[in-house]
């Protein structure tokens, strides 16, 4: 998906909040001539997320720092950990347990350091699992979504955030009782971008435990399928059905034509106006029925 004139402002307004605690000024503006650069230079057709990697790349050159999102993904790990059983009696509790474990798993996509500028609230996100249960789900899709999973063989199943995976991993669960049929692959990204699961989040929470985890092979906080390496091209090649968390996944991967179910929180003003709906409330859509192209964002 090709990113939005409307776009620009907000990564550019990211950059700089996130290079505001240096204090050489010299090294501010060039990151951020840099910065302007890369976007005027960007090709058609690449999303937000593709333009996010370059900007990380050049970084390094300016400013001295390790991932500053490590210590924020493991909170956020442990968070949805400790709340894992009272999330997993819900769950049981429930008259369809993989829908309520499907809502859970959708909740989860606001821990989102990303599109919500570093804004997460754990109070907000505590009420957003309270709820998740009552939350409504498309009907027309759930029931696509459970015909097409009876007869698939390969499932992949595309992460996004750290804490969020804690609850991709129960749906993952509840698929893998309600399918066992499917062979089910998560897939992380390659490498450490904003607070975007990788493979130490997999082993963190115990994923690669439940299903084989594989990375995507590069530094995109999505699925840029074009600059994916050869084990995600492979798998998302193989796969039936594939359930692509989070609004980067969507960026990048809409209009590729696969079998995707996106399943997302609409976080920006570009996705509320897209889709019609309040800020923060759950999408599950199909990329074969899915109305909405770039050009609408």
């Amino acid at each position: 998906m090709q990113y939005s004139s409307q776009c620009i402002p907000c990564l550019i307004k990211r950059q700089i909040a996130e290079i505001e605690k240096y204090p050489d000024e010299r090294a501010r503006l060039g990151y951020m001539k840099e910065i302007c650069a890369i976007i005027a230079a960007s090709p058609d057709g690449v999303a937000a997320p593709w333009l996010v990697s370059r900007f990380n790349r050049v970084r390094g050159k300016y400013f001295d720092e390790a991932d500053i999102y490590a210590s924020i993904k493991k909170q956020s790990n442990d968070f949805i950990l400790e709340r894992l059983d009272r999330v997993r009696a819900a769950i049981e509790r429930a008259d369809d347990p993989l829908l309520c474990a499907l809502k859970y798993a959708r909740a989860g996509n606001y821990i989102d350091f990303g599109a919500l500028h570093g804004s997460v609230d754990m109070q907000q996100l505590e009420s957003k699992l309270d709820a998740a249960p009552d939350e409504w789900v498309d009907p027309a899709e759930y029931t696509d979504l459970l015909r097409d999973l009876e007869s698939a063989k390969n499932v992949l199943y595309i992460l996004d955030n750290a804490g969020e995976i804690v609850l991709d991993m129960v749906f993952i669960g509840q698929l893998k009782k309600r399918f066992p049929q499917a062979r089910i692959t998560a897939a992380v990204r390659g490498a450490p971008v904003i607070n975007d699961a990788t493979r130490e989040d997999a082993q963190y929470v115990g994923l690669d435990k439940i299903v084989p985890v594989i990375d995507n092979g590069c530094d995109i906080s999505g699925t840029q399928i074009s600059e994916c390496g050869e084990s995600m091209q492979k798998a998302l090649r193989l796969a039936d059905v594939i359930i692509a968390k989070g609004q980067g996944n969507f960026e990048t991967m809409l209009g590729c034509g696969l079998n995707v179910y996106y399943l997302f929180l609409c976080k920006c003003d570009l996705f509320v106006k897209a889709f019609s709906l309040p800020r923060l409330t759950g999408v599950l859509l199909n990329e074969r029925r899915c109305s909405v192209r770039w050009t609408d964002l």
